[in-house]
Order: C-alpha cells, then sequence, then structure tokens
C-alpha cells in the first residue's frame, strides 16, 4: 500500500493523539484498525448488526 506524504503526516498526527487519548503503547495498526471500526460502525450502526448479532 502507498499513501501520499499529507495523508502520511495526517495519520502520524492522528497516531500520536490516539496514543495519547487511550494512554497505551499503540501503533499504526492499531489506529488503522479503530478508523476502520469506527467508519463500520457509522455505515452499519453496530459491528455484527449485519450478521444479527448486534
Amino acid at each position: 500500500m502507498q499513501i501520499d506524504e499529507t495523508t502520511y503526516k495526517r495519520l502520524q498526527s492522528l497516531l500520536e493523539e490516539f496514543i495519547s487519548t487511550k494512554k497505551q503503547d499503540l501503533d499504526m495498526n492499531d489506529l488503522l484498525n479503530d478508523l476502520i471500526d469506527n467508519y463500520q460502525e457509522s455505515q452499519w450502526g453496530t459491528l455484527g448488526a449485519s450478521a444479527g448479532g448486534g
């Protein structure tokens, strides 16, 4: 996967804020997974709702 410099800088800034907010040692994978979860929840309500689990 390739991302442009501006997007990388924005992600890096979000990662720093994410680490500060969560007060844990997190990495870019954690941030991306959290962003994906939030996107899916905003699209589908709660995770698993489309599978009958939410």
